[in-house]
């Protein structure tokens, strides 16, 4: 049985018509479990050996910039990722992460047609970067070329860095 989140991502996707090399859910075969634990670990930082927060932005490790973006969030993070890269994008639902591959633009047509949406996890499959819109409208970003491109829009912009955990 497919959750509701899970089932209005389906429809949006076959809506749109979008093929697999778009957009996509990771296969059954995937090893979520793994993923995960990658991601806490290269993202976050920890404080028990198995409990694993349910809000990662919470607990990024040094160097996680924010910016508020009142006009249209989702669009100020993927407009962060370039067009050609092909992502995973992670959403929550209750305590549980769905994984997707896709590409930017259409991970933001999908997501645009979502109700259920709470977290949205848009992240490099070389981990070496994280992005996340919260429920609040505040687009986190950790690594190195995320963080340089949210430091330099803030620069362009009225609206700065609302957080900035500096590096140690």
């Amino acid at each position: 049985m497919w959750t509701d989140l899970r089932q209005e991502i389906e429809k949006a996707r076959h809506g749109l018509g979008l093929p697999d090399a778009a957009f996509a859910p990771l296969p059954h075969t995937t090893k979520w479990h793994q993923i995960e634990e990658t991601i806490y670990h290269t993202f976050c930082t920890l404080h028990h050996p198995t409990v694993r927060p349910r809000w990662l932005w919470e607990y990024f490790r040094t160097g996680a910039y924010a910016l508020d973006s009142e006009d249209d969030p989702l669009a100020t993070m993927v407009a962060l990722i370039s067009a050609n890269e092909q992502v995973w994008l992670m959403v929550t639902e209750n305590d549980k992460f769905w994984f997707y591959k896709g590409q930017p633009a259409a991970i933001h047509a999908v997501l645009n047609e979502c109700t259920y949406l709470d977290e949205i996890y848009l992240l490099s499959k070389k981990y070496e970067w994280l992005l996340c819109l919260n429920h609040h409208n505040v687009v986190y970003g950790i690594g190195a070329p995320i963080n340089e491109q949210l430091q330099s829009r803030s620069a362009r912009s009225a609206r700065p860095v609302v957080y900035s955990k500096p590096l140690q």
